[in-house]
């Protein structure tokens, strides 16, 4: 075999310049395999993220499904506003939302009676009163009457406020009487169902 020292300065040249290149071409074969599962793992993580993007988008969320299914036209609602208030801004955007039935009037009355005294005497803000059954006359002139905000009555849908159809009645109302008296309300149901309107509104 010829030596380098042997060879003219051309031939010395591509002698180096072919050794360089079968380097370069064992270290891409050696490289390519793992580049290949890179870029496939890169493409996988991709495609993942923007099928979930599309799904978070086309798809609401579990309580937004639950209001299209249970929404009414004919949902019964009902504003009793005051002349004093017309044109009035509130310094926040704001309003007083209570859930309470047709048998707490006095204890209710009473409570915002107090809250109007105290603080919203100076600024009227609106109240929005909730209740799983149409309010009364007696109970919505009660709370015009004591209250300087105007006043807005609604009623519940019993899609929200009934237990879930998966939901199993006899095993609830087992766990509710084992929790009795060791936890406040522990074994009212409509208390459970008040509770789990509020979480998921």
């Amino acid at each position: 075999m010829q030596k380098q020292s042997d060879m003219g300065p051309e031939a010395a040249a591509r002698k180096d310049d072919a050794i360089t290149g079968r380097r370069t071409a064992a270290a891409s074969a050696e490289r390519g395999p793992d580049r290949h599962q890179r870029m496939l793992g890169l493409a996988v993580i991709l495609l993942a993220a923007v099928s979930a993007l599309v799904l978070s988008i086309a798809t609401p969320p579990p309580i937004g499904r639950a209001r299209m299914l249970t929404y009414s036209a004919d949902q019964i609602r009902e504003s009793r506003l005051k002349h004093a208030n017309v044109g009035r801004i509130h310094p926040v955007r704001a309003a007083f939302v209570v859930l309470a039935r047709n048998s707490e009037l006095h204890d209710l009355r009473a409570t915002v009676r107090q809250l109007e005294d105290q603080f919203n005497t100076n600024h009227h803000y609106p109240y929005v009163f909730l209740n799983n059954e149409p309010f009364t006359e007696e109970f919505k002139q009660a709370m015009e009457w004591a209250t300087t905000g105007d006043c807005h009555f609604g009623l519940i849908p019993y899609e929200h406020w009934s237990m879930p159809p998966w939901v199993d009645r006899v095993r609830a109302r087992r766990a509710r009487a084992a929790m009795g008296d060791s936890v406040p309300y522990g074994d009212s149901e409509s208390y459970r169902k008040m509770c789990r309107y509020a979480l998921i509104n």
